[in-house]
């Protein structure tokens, strides 16, 4: 059976090694103590361990500080020049620094590759979910095998970095559509009009979108439809912004659903789900929360 090394931290690590252990044997790194352990995936104590014997190394940090310290260490860059595995990054990096990285990495006979994962709820991973690939095609080929094991849709986006520039569009576009939905759905309940009924005629209307197709209904039903929190997507929506401006592009919506997502933060803790936004809505229009009297 392959194995596949993989060395990351946070939930989307650990739901990355649970979905890979289905398939191959998994060997993990822990790179600061999280749940990334299950029944089938061994533990390695350093870079060196956990490459030895893999032709494929997955990373999948939850933060760009553990992603930039974990691609730096002198014992990872030196195990991986040693052994030249296929470097495929999970983490949600930022674009340009995923091409230095992976010239800096190319000229150690090192291969390097971006596939985020985007997705705000891995219980549906099948339904608005995707990877985004960057990198030569024929690297793809050789690992689509292993990203589609994670996530069933692998889209080939361009060169490296490519694949984060597209989680970062995904993720901007997903977050502004939520909260558009959010307070337009106030606003139309406070009119008297019920959840169900603005989810079914916005559905069928050129108002659908992401966020209209899964909210509302979800809204209407009082279930959740993500586990990703109000800071991690603050955070992609900080980074997008930054790309975008960085080549010109003013990204103005992109920064005032930004600054809505801190406020939000502030007000209800960064570790709350996005789901949490709705409660400000609810609370500022003076509706009465899901499930009250």
């Amino acid at each position: 059976m392959t194995t596949i090394g993989l060395a990351g931290s946070g939930d989307i690590a650990a739901f990355v090694v649970r979905q890979l252990a289905s398939k191959y044997k998994v060997r993990v790194l822990d790179v600061d103590g999280g749940p990334l352990r299950c029944e089938s995936a061994e533990k390695a104590d350093s870079a060196t361990a956990l490459i030895k014997g893999v032709e494929i190394v997955v990373l999948c940090t939850d933060s760009d500080a553990a992603r930039d310290s974990l691609l730096r260490r002198s014992d990872w860059i030196n195990s991986a020049s040693a052994v030249s595995p296929i470097l495929v990054d999970m983490s949600q990096g930022d674009p340009d620094e995923t091409s230095l990285f992976a010239k800096d990495f190319s000229e150690r006979g090192i291969t390097y590759v971006d596939a985020p994962l985007h997705t705000e709820n891995t219980e549906a991973i099948e339904e608005g979910s995707a990877i985004f690939f960057g990198g030569p095609a024929t690297v793809l080929d050789s690992v689509r095998d292993v990203l589609t094991a994670v996530c069933p849709k692998v889209i080939h986006c361009g060169e490296v970095g490519t694949g984060h520039a597209m989680r970062l569009i995904v993720a901007a576009i997903a977050a502004c559509n939520r909260l558009i939905t959010y307070e337009c759905a106030a606003m139309g309940a406070r009119n008297g009009l019920a959840m169900g009924d603005m989810a079914t005629v916005l559905n069928k209307s050129s108002g659908y979108n992401s966020a209209s197709a899964r909210v509302l209904p979800a809204l209407a039903a009082n279930k959740r439809t993500a586990d990703v929190t109000l800071g991690a997507c603050a955070n992609d929506l900080r980074k997008a912004s930054a790309v975008g401006m960085r080549y010109g592009a003013p990204m103005l919506i992109a920064t005032m659903a930004r600054s809505t997502l801190d406020a939000a933060s502030n007000r209800l803790g960064e570790s709350r789900t996005i789901d949490a936004l709705a409660e400000i809505w609810e609370a500022d229009s003076g509706l009465p929360a899901p499930g009250a009297a």
